[in-house]
């Protein structure tokens, strides 16, 4: 027995239920289930979006190749347009207790939180090169006497910094075992 209980999530226009061997998702009146051992990776990371800071990913990859996506916000098109509906609670219960059923069940499994490498390192440099430009910019600025010009590149890279520092240190890349998710990586 993998889980002692069945435990239900509701969440925007669906549900998740982890059972005892399997999950399911529930979404729009489709629904799938896995069983924990047929899960080859699960994948946590930060993803925040223009009109909302909070927002956390999780993805799952079976050994067959089929894949789910799941957000502790709803991504409904017209969620642009209204407030988000949230899940954040339930995304927490649903995550840690998938993470813990599928290491129970796949030992094999890889449990990783943040970017893969092939593209944490180039948003690093990306967000690095932004930075030096900023500061480079501010200096030259400096030196011609344009204070103004100056306080904005240094107002740039202060916006940068509080964007991009936080994004990139929340999806570093990283393991982690099935009953120590990363705090960073959930709501």
């Amino acid at each position: 027995m993998i889980g002692a209980a069945t435990i239900d999530v509701a969440r925007p226009g669906g549900a998740a239920r982890l059972g005892e061997e399997v999950f399911e998702i529930a979404d729009a009146g489709r629904s799938m289930s896995f069983a924990y051992r047929d899960v080859e990776q699960i994948r946590l990371s930060y993803r925040p979006r223009s009109l909302d800071y909070r927002v956390f990913r999780l993805d799952l990859r079976m050994r067959d190749g089929r894949s789910v996506t799941l957000h502790n916000v709803a991504t409904s098109a017209g969620a642009l347009f209204k407030p988000h509906e949230r899940w954040d609670k339930g995304y927490v219960l649903f995550a840690r207790g998938l993470a813990e059923r599928v290491a129970a069940a796949a030992p094999d499994a890889r449990l990783l939180a943040g970017f893969p490498l092939w593209r944490f390192w180039p948003a690093t440099a990306v967000g690095a090169a932004l930075c030096v430009f900023l500061v480079a910019r501010a200096a030259t600025a400096l030196l011609a006497g344009d204070g103004m010009a100056a306080l904005i590149a240094v107002g740039g890279l202060a916006v940068a910094l509080v964007f991009l520092a936080p994004f990139l240190w929340r999806n570093r890349p990283r393991r982690f075992s099935g009953g120590a998710i990363p705090a960073d990586v959930l709501p």
